[in-house]
C-alpha cells in the first residue's frame, strides 16, 4: 500500500530541511510537469558533478541553478523528442533532487552530464531518469508589458516608440482576415486549435476555393482571438517588440566572455528578426519593478569554430566580474529563468539606474524536520498573506502619480517588498501589509 509518506520518502531525504516553506517547495519540485524522460541506465550516461563557478570574493553564484551536458547526451536527448521541438541544446530538467538547466558543452567527450551543487536541492536515490521540464526548441516573442514600459520611460526612452510600436501591431490585426494567407499564419502563431493542425484546415479551404470568412463558427474563432489580443494590447499593454526576443538564459563555460557581455544567439524560423550582430542591447526579465531591473549589456559573437557557437535559442552570460549579470535583472538565475533582449536602435535610453541589491534572505527555521501538519499550517498561512498582487498594484500606480516614477523611494521600497513576496512561498516570510507606502488615490493609469 502506497501512501503520501511513503511517496515522499521515495523521492528523497528531506529531513535535512527544517523550514516548512522550503520543504513544502522541494517536495513540489519532484512533481513538476515533465513531459520527456531519458533513461540514463539504457543510455549509458553518468552523471558527476563540479564546482559552482564563483565571484572572486566567493559571495556571488555566476552558475547558479546551471550545469552541463556532452554533445552525445545532448544527441541522445533530442532521439527521445517529438521531431517539431527542432534541435535544442539547452534544457530544463529535473534529477533526482537537481533541477536547473543542462547546456551543451561541445568540449566534452562521452556520455556526461555535470551537475553543480546551485542544482541539487535535496538527497535523493531516485537517478533512473532525467526528466525534460522545458527546452529552448524555439524563441518567444518579446512583448511588453506595464511594468517595463514604465521603467524604460523613466530611463528616457522616447514616447514615438511605443507609439509606433503599438500602431504597428495594430495594423497587423487588422490585417489578419485581409486574405487566408495572414489569418493562418496568425492561428499557427497563436498556437489555436494546434493539435488539429487548424490553421492548415483555413489554407486548404482556400485551395478548394471555399471562403471560411463566411464560416459563422471558422469566422467567430478568428474573431475571438484578435479581440483577445486587443484586449491585452488595450489593459496590459502586450506591445510585441519586433526587434527584441525572449530566451533562456545560460553561463559561458568557456571564458570567452567578459563582464557585461553576452552571445544572444536564435533561429529565425521565418516568424523572427534576425539575431542582433555585435554591439550594445538592452536586457530585462520579467518581473521588473526596480529601476534598475533593465540594464546594458554588450553582444559578442564569437570567431569561427568557437564552442559558444554551438548554442540556439539562449542568452549565454559571461563568468566573469564582480556580480553576474542575471542577479541584477530582477533577481534573476539561471535554472530556468527566461530574459528580455532589446536591440532597437529607437529605443536609446538617456541614463541607466544601479540595480537592485537585496540581502539573501534565510527562511524560517523550526529547528526539527518538518511533518505533514507544518506544511499544511504553512499553506493556509500563504492562502491567507499572498499579498503579491496587490504589490505589483500598488507599485504601478505609484510609479504613475509620482513625478519620479519608479525612482521615487516608495516605488523602491514596493519593488523591494514584492522580491520578498515572491520569495514567500520558499521562506515562509511574509509581507506585512502595514509597510506598504500609501496612495492618495487609487486611480490606475489610463492605457
Amino acid at each position: 500500500m502506497q501512501t503520501y509518506f511513503t511517496i515522499i520518502e521515495a523521492l528523497g531525504n528531506f529531513s535535512r530541511i527544517t523550514s516548512p516553506a522550503r520543504c513544502a517547495a522541494r517536495i513540489g519540485q519532484a512533481f513538476s510537469e515533465t513531459p520527456f524522460a531519458v533513461p540514463l541506465g539504457e543510455n549509458k550516461i553518468v552523471v558527476t558533478t563540479i564546482p559552482d563557478v564563483r565571484s572572486p570574493d566567493g559571495s556571488r553564484i555566476f552558475s547558479d541553478g546551471v550545469g552541463t551536458i556532452s554533445w552525445d547526451v545532448m544527441e541522445t536527448i533530442r532521439d527521445n523528442l517529438t521531431q517539431k521541438k527542432g534541435s535544442p541544446t539547452c534544457f530544463q530538467i529535473r534529477l533526482g533532487g537537481a533541477k536547473g538547466m543542462l547546456a551543451v558543452d561541445s568540449r566534452l567527450s562521452g556520455s556526461f552530464i555535470q551537475l553543480r551543487p546551485s542544482m541539487i536541492k535535496f538527497d535523493s536515490e531516485d537517478m533512473q531518469d532525467l526528466g525534460i521540464c522545458d527546452m529552448a526548441s524555439k524563441p518567444i516573442l518579446l512583448v511588453l508589458n506595464r511594468q517595463m514600459i514604465k521603467i524604460l520611460e523613466d530611463m528616457g526612452v522616447s514616447d514615438d516608440w511605443f507609439f509606433k510600436l503599438q500602431n504597428t501591431e495594430l495594423a497587423r490585426l487588422r490585417g489578419i482576415t485581409a486574405n487566408i494567407h495572414n489569418t493562418a499564419n496568425f492561428l499557427k502563431a497563436q498556437n489555436i486549435g494546434d493539435s488539429i493542425r487548424l490553421h492548415k484546415l483555413f489554407r486548404q479551404c482556400e485551395l478548394l476555393g471555399i471562403d471560411c470568412r463566411k464560416d459563422e463558427f471558422l469566422r467567430s474563432v478568428v474573431e475571438a482571438v484578435v479581440l483577445r489580443e486587443l484586449r491585452l494590447l488595450k489593459h496590459k499593454a502586450r506591445i510585441p517588440v519586433k526587434k527584441g526576443i525572449t530566451l533562456f538564459g545560460i553561463m559561458d563555460e568557456t571564458g570567452f566572455l567578459q563582464e557585461k557581455e553576452v552571445y544572444v544567439t536564435f533561429n529565425t524560423m521565418d516568424r523572427y528578426p534576425p539575431p542582433p550582430g555585435p554591439g550594445r542591447l538592452l536586457v530585462t526579465r520579467s518581473p521588473a519593478l526596480y529601476d534598475g531591473d533593465i540594464q546594458f549589456a554588450n553582444n559578442v559573437v564569437p570567431p569561427k569554430d568557437h564552442p559558444l557557437l554551438e548554442h540556439r535559442n539562449c542568452i549565454v552570460f559571461s563568468q566573469k566580474g564582480n556580480r553576474d549579470l542575471p542577479s541584477q535583472l530582477s533577481g534573476g538565475d539561471l535554472d530556468g529563468d527566461l530574459y528580455n533582449v532589446i536591440w532597437d536602435t529607437d529605443a536609446r535610453p538617456i541614463q541607466t539606474f544601479a540595480p537592485a541589491d537585496y540581502p539573501r534572505v534565510s527562511p524560517i527555521d523550526i529547528g526539527r524536520a518538518v511533518n505533514v501538519n507544518d506544511m499544511a499550517d504553512f499553506f493556509v498561512d500563504f492562502m491567507r498573506t499572498d499579498h503579491l498582487g496587490v504589490i505589483a498594484t500598488r507599485h504601478m500606480i505609484l510609479a504613475d502619480q509620482k513625478e519620479m516614477g519608479t525612482r521615487h523611494p516608495d516605488c523602491k521600497k514596493l519593488a523591494e517588498l514584492h522580491s520578498t513576496a515572491v520569495d514567500f512561498s520558499k521562506t515562509g516570510i511574509a509581507v506585512k501589509m502595514e509597510e506598504l507606502p500609501r496612495t492618495t488615490n487609487n486611480f490606475r493609469p489610463d492605457l
